[in-house]
């Protein structure tokens, strides 16, 4: 079947190829596409002469630089039931962005923006099954998560949040990559994410001939892995007499909240009572042996494990990879909500820019008021902000992504995504950045890096920050790693400035237990969902003290 797959995704794969020899003359296309799209529109009438524009320095001209927040009217006006506003296009759904710090925001999805995904999705996956075929041999689960809330519909009657991941993959090959997961996406309607980790578990260890594991952070699959030795016995023992029991507590032990449930979870759950699988309940009594899971011993035909390896999930790929001895890992590219970046390639020095996807500009953090640099005028060595523009109206898109050009493939450049260009506190003017925060923490940080580690501030008298680490150092050593971390934070003028007028107070150390799972529980409070879910060295939101004390919930 993978077989059938891997020829309907050719045609596309070698468009891809192609317009890497020629990237200016794709990305033409890519705005004249998105002006297409825009035209006749709310959005192109506050444009003055927009149906004028043409090439890309008219568009730069013309068109100003936009945000979320600014587009955030428009898109209550389609919410509402208003069309043409952005596009010409009805919006078909609304997807929740991940966020990094805070709650998601709705983006827009038309046809038009489908198929901008599909012309990097497509040559994505051609790469994989043609370059590692032993990933044909099997089934792949791609990650599900809960949806975090109940599937509802707008005012205007547009649906919000898709069911199946196969709905970004080109219509013709949905039904074909739907009997290759082995996981069906009805598991995402969970009502809270512990049973949605057991059924899924329960339908991978059923899978013997796993070849594909393909997730987004690194944690998730950690996590995924920590909850198999926590529930395998219970696992087994379902496989063995055909039940099914996903759990009603949380990895803490705590009784789940009682949540409405969507009908498809309750009729999953059911249809999967009675099915028995004793074999495989011996295998996973075997994998579980000596208090670990052996994944090869669960999933001898492995072949790959897809994730993000940059930024800050680099520190989370170590741990993922722990129960996966000899699985090959591919990093993923970067890819959003709003839209796709780049797509990793094996040979290629870092994933390369979806040049037939959207319309790309490049922005010079240094010369914020430059005209931003086009896709084929990039400079190795050089970091620059993304500007997106989409057919699913985004025009000229501040995403906040910072990239740096790592070198080309023919003349199309590849970019190692380093972090969040607006992930920035400023509690009293001290001005403190993810990238720079980041930093720090990787030249004070013990070797190896703990496995949580992450700071955020706190609102008191005077307002600090508090470097939270999951770490058996002695209380002596923490102490004097949060001292190293305030001493490195105290070379940048503004954060000195502010502790110089005691406006700031010191960074203290927090040691916490089970950091990455209570994490992901907070962001999901925070209206995240688990799949998204990012790790960050910098998180904008107070009050993670409180939380990892457990004196919230």
């Amino acid at each position: 079947m993978l077989t059938a797959t891997l020829a309907a995704l050719t045609p596309s794969a070698l468009r891809f190829r192609h317009a890497l020899l020629r990237p200016g003359a794709a990305q033409a296309e890519c705005l004249a596409r998105v002006l297409r799209a825009a035209e006749g529109t709310t959005q192109a009438s506050r444009v003055a002469h927009f149906e004028r524009i043409w090439t890309a320095r008219e568009f730069q001209d013309a068109v100003p630089v936009s945000t979320p927040d600014a587009m955030s009217a428009d898109v209550e006006r389609i919410a509402q039931g208003e069309a043409r506003v952005l596009t010409r296009e009805p919006v078909l759904r609304f997807e929740l962005s991940g966020g990094s710090s805070g709650a998601s925001k709705p983006v827009p999805v038309t046809r038009g923006l489908l198929g901008e995904f599909q012309r990097a999705l497509a040559p994505m996956l051609h790469e994989v099954l043609l370059r590692r075929p032993a990933v044909r041999a099997g089934p792949s689960y791609w990650s599900i998560s809960p949806l975090g809330r109940k599937q509802h519909r707008t005012e205007g009657g547009i649906p919000v949040g898709s069911a199946e991941d196969s709905a970004w993959f080109p219509r013709p090959l949905q039904p074909l990559l739907s009997r290759v997961f082995a996981v069906p996406g009805a598991v995402g309607q969970a009502p809270h994410v512990e049973p949605c980790r057991y059924v899924t578990l329960w339908f991978l260890v059923r899978c013997a001939d796993l070849s594909l594991v393909s997730v987004w952070n690194p944690s998730f699959l950690t996590l995924l892995m920590d909850a198999l030795e926590r529930h395998g016995e219970r696992l087994a023992e379902d496989l063995e007499r055909g039940t099914l029991r996903p759990p009603e507590h949380d990895a803490d032990g705590l009784p789940l909240s009682d949540t409405e449930r969507a009908p498809a979870w309750d009729t999953l759950v059911r249809g999967l009572q009675g099915v028995r699988d004793p074999v495989r309940a011996q295998v996973l009594r075997t994998a579980l042996q000596d208090g670990g899971v052996s994944a090869c011993t669960l999933w001898p035909g492995l072949a790959l494990l897809s994730m993000w390896t940059d930024a800050q999930a680099a520190h989370a790929v170590a741990s993922a990879c722990r129960r996966f001895e000899g699985v090959e890992v591919q990093g993923k590219g970067l890819l959003a909500t709003e839209g796709v970046i780049t797509l990793p390639l094996f040979d290629a020095p870092a994933p390369v820019l979806a040049v037939r996807s959207h319309f790309h500009e490049f922005m010079d953090p240094s010369r914020p008021d430059a005209r931003p640099l086009l896709a084929h005028e990039l400079t190795v060595g050089r970091t620059y902000a993304v500007l997106l523009s989409t057919s699913g109206g985004l025009l000229r898109y501040r995403l906040g992504d910072l990239v740096r050009v790592e070198g080309f493939v023919h003349a199309t450049p590849c970019l190692r995504f380093l972090g969040r260009a607006d992930a920035v506190t400023d509690l009293v003017g001290e001005k403190l950045s993810a990238a720079r925060v980041g930093m720090v923490l990787d030249a004070q940080l013990p070797s190896p890096r703990p496995a949580f580690a992450m700071l955020a501030p706190e609102w008191g008298t005077p307002p600090a920050y508090r470097l939270f680490l999951e770490t058996d150092l002695s209380t002596e050593r923490l102490e004097a790693t949060a001292a190293a971390v305030e001493r490195a934070l105290c070379e940048g003028h503004h954060y000195r400035y502010a502790r110089e007028l005691g406006q700031l107070g010191p960074v203290r150390a927090v040691r916490v237990m089970h950091g990455a799972r209570r994490y992901e529980a907070r962001c999901i409070a925070l209206g995240q969902r688990a799949g998204d879910i990012k790790p960050v060295d910098l998180h904008r939101q107070p009050g993670w003290s409180e939380w990892f004390s457990g004196t919230t919930t």
